[in-house]
């Protein structure tokens, strides 16, 4: 190792001149030859010093410490420009606009409510003062504890920081706080909330029918919007767009397709808008209560404008789709996701599928017995044409709502087979 304080010293014009600052020649480590550092000190106790400083960096350096001159350097940044880089940072990483724009806001947020106008001003404490004044729940406090500690995780990655801040801060517990539960809507209150919505109707139905998140559908452009060989429309879902971060191809009904096309104007280029914006909360808080929709029913379950993609789920359950299609559609790894917290048990036909269970024969005989003994009518089982003691036709049980068709005549002395069910029973 070679560390020594000395002037440079140069010929020019055949002759030797020194430099007037001190310089420091070092050789640290596996340096192949000597380097020089001007250490802008024309006295050689203050020169020394600075050498010795430098030396400490370098050091701290190899073995990735920040040292106190950096850090200072960095404690003096005003922290609303290191959270504008940030969020170029997020753009540059592809992050959905939406994220970028949610976690800036709570970054920027704490910072102004916190008083954090530099760097250093950022810590632990000043954040768990900020928590304690809010009267938000648990979960959110801790949303916002992860975009700030990320935040200054990305500055510790930089070198900006020695460590993060929030690394000691404790999030907060959320024992005891249920999860706010979104409703979906029946075809009935769909129907009088696409009445009284206007020009935003084409929004909810392309919304509700396509599965769509609000921030999907807002992103969605008439490139985006495709048709197939045979004719069928389907939407090509951008994995910038999407929050699985996955490209896919949505089918599109074919009625919907239609008033998609019409909805298109004619100067529309590939790069607009499919929409020219989407219907804020309060905008939609005031179509429900046109359509006389609860923003909250009995159960206490909300009504959101996630709620569209709730009853896109809660309706494929209903018209029978196999479960795999269903999450496929819904676009989910999970299908506990799938049939748990986007299938609202309110919207399934319980009684319906119950009335189809298989009938026996011998129980229908029973039955037959019984009413002819007690004189009144029983109930009717889905056979067509069949005629009771009295010589009265018995009429087909009418198949209303979404449900699969009625099974067909079955005969006094077979046994009825399930069908329907997933996996099929093979006989009963």
């Amino acid at each position: 190792m070679i560390f020594s304080v000395e002037k440079r010293k140069r010929r020019v014009k055949g002759k030797v001149k020194k430099s007037e600052s001190y310089y420091l020649r070092y050789r640290f480590g596996d340096m192949p030859r000597d380097k020089w550092h001007c250490l802008n000190a024309t006295e050689k106790s203050v020169a020394e010093e600075k050498a010795k400083e430098f030396r400490s960096e370098w050091e701290h350096a190899q073995i990735g410490m920040i040292t106190p001159k950096k850090r200072a350097a960095a404690w003096n940044l005003p922290f609303a420009e290191l959270v504008a880089e940030y969020r170029a940072e997020l753009t540059t990483r592809g992050r959905d606009a939406r994220y970028i724009d949610i976690t800036c806001k709570r970054i920027a947020s704490v910072g102004t409510k916190s008083q954090w106008k530099k760097l250093g001003d950022a810590t632990g404490d000043s954040f768990m003062i900020w928590r304690r004044g809010q009267n938000l729940k648990g979960k959110t406090l801790n949303d916002y504890l992860s975009s700030v500690g990320s935040f200054f995780q990305w500055l510790v990655d930089l070198e900006r920081l020695e460590r993060n801040p929030m690394t000691k801060v404790p999030p907060v517990s959320t024992d005891g706080e249920e999860p706010e539960e979104r409703r979906a809507f029946t075809t009935v209150e769909f129907d009088r909330l696409c009445a009284v919505s206007g020009k935003r109707t084409i929004v909810y139905q392309l919304t509700l029918f396509c599965g769509l998140r609000r921030d999907e559908a807002a992103q969605l452009i008439w490139g985006d919007v495709l048709t197939a060989r045979d004719g069928a429309m389907f939407l090509k879902l951008r994995k910038s767009t999407v929050k699985n971060g996955k490209t896919v191809n949505q089918p599109v009904p074919g009625w919907l397709a239609e008033l998609i096309r019409t909805h298109k104007a004619e100067s529309a280029k590939l790069s607009d808008c499919v929409f020219e914006s989407i219907p804020s909360m309060p905008r939609f808080y005031k179509d429900l209560d046109a359509a006389k929709i609860p923003r909250i029913d009995e159960r206490g379950h909300h009504s959101k404008f996630h709620s569209l993609r709730h009853t896109f789920g809660t309706w494929l359950w209903v018209t029978g789709a196999d479960p795999r299609v269903i999450m496929k559609l819904m676009r989910h790894s999970d299908l506990n996701l799938t049939t748990r917290r986007y299938t609202d048990e309110a919207g399934l036909a319980c009684d319906d599928a119950v009335s189809r269970l298989p009938v026996f024969a011998s129980i229908r005989e029973w039955t037959q017995i019984g009413t002819q003994i007690s004189d009144i009518s029983g109930q009717n089982v889905s056979q067509a044409g069949e005629s009771d003691t009295t010589g009265k036709a018995l009429k087909s049980l009418e198949n209303k709502g979404f449900g699969r068709p009625l099974t067909g005549a079955v005969a006094s002395d077979q046994l009825v087979h399930a069908v329907g069910f997933e996996p099929t029973t093979p006989s009963v």
